[in-house]
């Protein structure tokens, strides 16, 4: 009975969280400058705040199952509002007015398939090959600009224009991984990874309807820029240790890589005002290379000692930014930005608790520190649960995150200056559902 009563609760809390899902959608202004969500996790480890990953550790192969494959379905949504501060005649902030609230909802479809080769090599062996976001540069960005007319007019405050600003397109990651498992405590992994580019474009512009100084151009300029990415190549490698059948200890590390970007649209700088990373039109067609650092990551999961099965993860990386802070772009002459990055580590715990040994539910949190400053530290809140069928399993995970800022105005009308910083005010949610066929 009481079972019952919490699968209703919960089948109940999954469609709230659906709902709100449909009405919060999602972009980042930042993310052409750099990678900023955790979009290669499976849905369990999602759900368990993104311990260690049970579906992509290389040393963590397909040992046991034949053959294995595993599609997820990756909904991301967040809102961005925009507020400017109101001051009074004693310059004290009375509030923050909002000018703009932009949402969007974007999906992507992960895949991996593995094979257990034991039996035809002799060996205990495990291949895989998967395929899944590593960067997402989409954002979509438009701000409506209404006129302010005299008195005697019916419509004072008509629409008199729009500031747009449009980015697409994804850096895809394709692993090649190999685990080897040479005595029953200890596995070895290594894979190779390809990053690729694919739809990436940029749309920037005024559209106008009628002449207004609150817009940023005096006629409609509406401009698509090509951006392409050169493939690269990383690679990745892993050990596991199991001291005892209920606890094992990973350790794994990610090497560097340069992502080179050709465009006539454009390119990253430093905002001069903020610090912080920002776009800006180039003159001509140009050329650059964003640096991602070595990446180093140590986790656990451990079964606890309890009548009802409950299973811990955790998971700790670091990553020294400092050293990779510089992008040069060329093109008619070479500038060089310095961001100023900072070390980051992040830190992910989380449980699988087995409600009556049937049916899991799995909750964790995730919280990372940033390369841009303390104000970009992420804090993750996740939940989920799943069931198993035959050969299949279904997992289903949810976490939800926000974050705020200053920045500068995107968009400063003709013959004005931006003088005060504007809030922006960012809300993540992140639905991903797994379905996995082994045998």
């Amino acid at each position: 009975m009481h079972f019952n009563n919490f699968r209703s609760h919960f089948i109940k809390l999954m469609f709230i969280v659906l709902f709100l899902h449909c009405s919060a959608k999602g972009q980042r202004y930042l993310s052409p400058v750099l990678p900023l969500d955790f979009t290669q996790l499976s849905a369990r480890t999602l759900a368990m705040g993104g311990g260690m990953d049970f579906h992509s550790h290389p040393a963590l192969g397909n040992f046991g199952k034949g053959f294995k494959l595993h599609v997820d379905l990756d909904a991301r949504s967040t809102s961005e509002t925009r507020s400017f501060p109101v001051i009074d005649m004693f310059d004290d902030v009375v509030t923050e007015n909002v000018y703009a609230i932009n949402r969007s909802l974007n999906y992507s479809l992960p895949w991996s398939l593995g094979i257990d080769a034991t039996q035809w090599l002799k060996i205990p062996i495990s291949l895989s090959l998967s395929q899944a976001p590593m960067w997402d540069f989409r954002y979509n960005y438009t701000e409506e600009v209404r006129a302010s007319l005299g008195p005697g007019v019916y419509n004072r405050d008509p629409v008199a224009g729009y500031h747009i600003f449009r980015l697409s397109g994804l850096i895809q990651s394709t692993h090649l991984n190999m685990a080897v498992r040479p005595l029953s405590i200890l596995g070895f992994g290594f894979s190779i990874e390809s990053l690729t580019g694919g739809n990436l474009s940029q749309e920037i512009g005024v559209q106008v309807l009628q002449s207004d100084e609150a817009l940023a151009a005096d006629s409609t300029t509406m401009t698509q820029y090509d951006l392409a990415a050169e493939e690269a190549m990383r690679w990745s490698a892993g050990i596991i240790f199991n001291p005892t059948g209920s606890v094992s200890i990973g350790i794994s590390m990610k090497s560097a890589v340069d992502i080179s970007f050709n465009t006539d649209g454009y390119v990253p700088v430093l905002d001069e005002r903020t610090q912080l990373p920002g776009l800006v039109l180039a003159d001509t067609t140009s050329s650059y290379s964003i640096s991602l650092p070595l990446e180093y990551g140590i986790g656990f999961t451990a079964r606890l000692r309890n009548r009802i099965k409950t299973i811990a993860s955790g998971n700790y990386t670091y990553t020294d930014w400092s050293n990779n802070d510089q992008v040069i772009v060329n093109g008619t002459s070479s500038d060089t930005s310095d961001f100023h990055y900072q070390p980051t580590w992040s830190i992910h715990l989380g449980v699988e608790h087995w409600i009556l040994n049937k049916t899991p539910f799995r909750f964790g949190f995730m919280h990372s520190s940033s390369p841009l400053g303390d104000d970009f530290e992420r804090t993750m809140i996740t939940l989920g649960t799943g069931r198993s069928f035959g050969h299949f399993t279904f997992d289903l995970a949810v976490a939800f995150e926000s974050s705020e800022y200053r920045y500068t105005d995107l968009f400063i009308p003709v013959g004005q200056a931006a003088t005060d910083l504007e809030k922006v005010k960012e809300s993540t949610l992140v639905v991903k559902s797994s379905l996995t066929y082994s045998f």
